[in-house]
């Protein structure tokens, strides 16, 4: 069976990202892992404030995985089923690219987002990153 990486950052997902995954997942027999990346870095922390961090990963470790039960339950009604979640914690662009390459993952699949094309220049975007630095095919749902 061959893995597909799903990338998450909201409950909420685009329609034309779930038509596609409806046709394209059970004809190639994709394993579907929903990934969501918590931006915060431990190494960041020094001092007094690593209890504060403790705490909010924790809160942001309880939103990933509402978030992820959401999709997985938007999927689930689509048809899929054949679904795994997982969550890390570093840099959204970097965590993906080492998930997809370390696990053994044979494609990403990704949404673009509502960033205009100035500010997408000024900071660049996750799915620009990914797709660039990745040895693994990205496909990129706009």
């Amino acid at each position: 069976m061959r893995k597909l990486l799903l990338p998450i950052d909201s409950s909420s997902v685009p329609d034309r990202l779930v038509e596609y995954l409806k046709e394209f997942v059970p004809a190639l027999d994709y394993e579907v892992t929903l990934l969501n990346v918590i931006p915060l870095d431990r190494n960041l922390v020094h001092g007094d404030l690593i209890g504060v961090y403790d705490l909010n990963r924790e809160k942001f470790e309880e939103t990933a995985a509402d978030m992820l039960n959401v999709v997985e339950a938007t999927l689930r009604g689509a048809g899929i089923t054949n679904i795994q979640k997982l969550h890390v914690t570093g840099d959204p662009a970097q965590m993906i690219v080492r998930t997809a390459e370390t696990d053994g993952f044979h494609l990403i699949m990704m949404c673009t987002h509502g960033m205009g094309a100035a500010k997408r220049l000024l900071i660049g975007s996750v799915t620009n990153k990914v797709v660039h630095h990745s040895e693994i095919p990205v496909i990129v749902i706009r």
